[in-house]
């Protein structure tokens, strides 16, 4: 399969050729028909993600070099391996399929609970091994393939990391009382599919909060009740004084983001953390019980929840994500369009 790959971190991606290997067991082959481009593909790119000043940055060990990025990954099932259609019998070749790419170790408790996204052995088709910035992708286990029917095309691999992402972490949110508002601060490519989560799941007011104009007339266009600018003072505090949000997500993970949905929230209300853009928010610890409330992180999602949320879709319950077709070829302007904050909704890479 022919790829762009980081070959050296910060470095322009270039395109390398890799052998594909025979299948065995219940592996699968796909012909990648687009894969979406996300925030996380950046840090990568970079070789680290920044955890503030008071914490080093995480490097990314070079002996993952070379990489074909790319894990929000749709295409056709080329081939199959003896065991697959036992492992998924779902699936066949010429299906068309949206692909899980958080693949665990399948050895581990967090893998015994379903939870592969968080296996600390995972093989993440993208981020640890070759993914669907390629025209074809070896994927290693059948029961990641999930089918994507009608949906438009890419929106079933933008589902896999964008979609579940929003929808996981609006699922956390479950228990909220009827009528409660929520608050989604950054609607970017995840903060939008939050948004459809929520829209189709949630009977309350939804506020979006967002510091680009454009952004939340694509909130407002796609069901949010209101949106608001974060940078405006009278913003929080006209949160504040209403009263009734219960629970709030953060899809940029920013001291700025992070502090106003803490500030924004009632007494016993909800926060949680989605967005990996780095830095860190002094919080004096006695807050919390003060204003008794929960703060937790969420990281994409299950392979249960990716199947439930392509359902979802599916029916038409859940709308699709916002996408624009870029060719393959332009891998490396699509990262950077990202990196400098040009891009509303998600890309998605062509072969």
């Amino acid at each position: 399969m022919k790829g762009q790959a980081v070959t050296a971190f910060g470095k322009p991606l270039a395109e390398i050729t890799v052998e594909l290997p025979a299948l065995k067991g219940s592996e699968a082959l796909v012909r990648v028909t687009g894969c979406g481009v996300c925030h996380s593909d950046v840090h990568i790119h970079d070789g680290k993600f920044d955890m503030g000043k008071d914490a080093p940055a995480v490097e990314l060990p070079v002996q993952l070099l070379p990489l074909i990025m790319g894990h929000e990954i749709e295409g056709v099932v080329e081939a199959l391996g003896p065991d697959a259609a036992k492992q998924n019998p779902k699936v066949k070749v010429g299906d068309r399929v949206a692909v899980f790419p958080w693949i665990g170790c399948h050895a581990c408790p967090a893998c015994a609970r379903g939870e592969q996204h968080l296996c600390a052995n995972n093989r993440g088709l993208g981020t640890r091994i070759h993914g669907g910035y390629a025209d074809y992708c070896h994927v290693p286990v059948a029961e990641a393939l999930i089918p994507c029917g009608n949906l438009p095309p890419g929106a079933g691999g933008v589902a896999m990391c964008s979609g579940l992402t929003g929808y996981s972490a609006f699922r956390k949110l479950d228990g909220i009382e009827k009528g409660a508002a929520i608050l989604l601060v950054g609607l970017g490519g995840v903060g939008l599919s939050g948004l459809a989560a929520a829209v189709a799941l949630h009977d309350g007011p939804i506020i979006a909060a967002d510091v680009s104009e454009g952004a939340r007339k694509a909130a407002l266009e796609r069901g949010a009740t209101e949106a608001v600018d974060p940078s405006d003072p009278k913003a929080l505090e006209a949160l504040v004084a209403r009263g009734d949000v219960a629970g709030a997500i953060d899809f940029v993970g920013a001291p700025a983001t992070l502090g106003f949905a803490i500030g924004a929230i009632r007494r016993g209300g909800k926060v949680f953390v989605v967005g990996l853009y780095g830095g860190a928010i002094p919080l004096p610890i006695p807050s919390l019980p003060f204003k008794a409330m929960v703060l937790g992180g969420s990281y994409v999602g299950s392979l249960d929840e990716a199947r439930d949320l392509m359902a979802y879709m599916r029916e038409g319950k859940i709308a699709p994500p916002m996408m624009r077709e870029r060719p393959l070829a332009e891998a490396n302007d699509a990262l950077n369009d990202l990196r400098g904050g040009k891009v509303v909704g998600r890309m998605v890479l062509t072969p």
